[in-house]
């Protein structure tokens, strides 16, 4: 060590003793200085440092509220328009319901009949346009009644004779005894189509029968028998207003006479060339032309025109009741909605209080 002491130069004492001082000042600074950089590239720092200070964020939004009182007035105000609802509809099916129009005697069915109606009967029957529903019923039953029978009888027959005597004559079966007006006319529309589709091709009898069943919504085989005879019990709704109206402007153009307004207007080319008189030619020459009896020429189109008329307003009755029922539906979907809203303001708002609530949290 004394050797080495005593060789080592001037310049080499000044490092040996200025290299530890150096150390021991300058080593803790630096270590500082790294550790700090390391911070810096910490991740989760430089998150904190990008978050805005609790003066510089931005306010909550605030929650928007409504008094109870204003929920009430509401809660009320849906109550007494249910009410309302509830009772007219209750009203308009009371009514429908106790208007049943197959019970009904022509006379009274008339007095439902429209103007249109009302005239094309008129015009078939010779009247006037004003004439009222117990003259044209007198003289539809004046037309189906033969002498000798009026005579002994000491008036005209009734109408539920000349319907049948109508559907007799179409080709129909003798019906039952006590058979009802309205179920005669379907005997003699029933009769009255099989006629017309019988003058028929295939194809037009599958055209007629496929918009039957399309009016009363079923399939076109459930108006036929296996042996493909129409089963006019199947007619119903807006397939028995189709067949009855169709006939009946069938036979009154066959027969030359023009009704103020048409029939059935709905009436597709296709049925429209099958139910012209050139189809209708057979059944006209045994029926309309025969000499002597009943006047066809009104009793055969004037039962039509009422049978079309029953059909109709049948028909509409179905679809307002229909109507109806939906909207009891929805009525009833209402009042579910006002239990839960009625709930809402029995738990949260205390009688006799103001308590505001959050608008959001209403059940509307």
């Amino acid at each position: 060590m004394d050797s080495l002491t005593a060789s080592l130069p001037v310049w080499g004492w000044v490092i040996l003793v200025a290299l530890p001082l150096c150390l021991l000042g300058v080593g803790p600074r630096l270590l500082k200085r790294i550790r700090a950089g390391r911070a810096d590239r910490n991740p989760s720092n430089e998150f904190l440092m990008r978050t805005p200070a609790a003066s510089e964020r931005p306010l909550s939004t605030p929650v928007e509220m409504v008094s109870c009182d204003e929920v009430e007035r509401e809660y009320a105000r849906r109550l007494s328009s249910w009410r309302e609802s509830r009772d007219e509809v209750a009203r308009q099916r009371g009514l429908l319901e106790k208007l049943d129009y197959q019970a009904l005697d022509a006379e009274t069915l008339l007095g439902h009949a429209g103007s249109d109606e009302l005239s094309n009967l008129a015009a078939i029957l010779g009247l006037g346009s004003d004439a009222s529903a117990a003259a044209m019923v007198d003289s539809l039953r004046r037309a189906g009644s033969h002498g000798v029978a009026s005579f002994v009888r000491g008036g005209h027959v009734s109408y539920e004779e000349v319907i049948t005597d109508v559907a007799l004559k179409l080709g129909a079966k003798r019906p039952i005894e006590g058979t009802s007006a309205a179920e005669l006319e379907k005997l003699a529309v029933g009769a009255a189509l099989e006629k017309m589709l019988a003058q028929a091709s295939p194809a037009e009898r599958e055209a007629i029968l496929s918009e039957l069943s399309r009016q009363q919504g079923n399939s076109s085989a459930g108006l036929v028998t296996t042996a493909g005879v129409l089963v006019a019990a199947h007619l119903s709704g807006f397939g028995l207003y189709m067949a009855a109206s169709s006939s009946l402007a069938a036979i009154t153009g066959a027969v030359g006479l023009t009704l103020p307004f048409a029939a059935y207007t709905g009436m597709s080319s296709v049925l429209a060339a099958v139910t012209g008189p050139a189809g209708w030619a057979a059944l006209l020459f045994m029926v309309v032309f025969k000499v002597g009896g009943t006047e066809y020429k009104k009793t055969i189109p004037g039962v039509l025109a009422i049978a079309s008329c029953r059909a109709r307003l049948t028909a509409d009755r179905g679809l307002k009741l229909a109507k109806l029922a939906r909207e009891q539906a929805g009525i009833d979907s209402a009042w579910r909605r006002l239990s839960v809203l009625e709930r809402f303001i029995k738990d949260e708002c205390s009688p006799g209080t103001d308590r505001q609530v959050p608008k959001a949290s209403v059940p509307w």
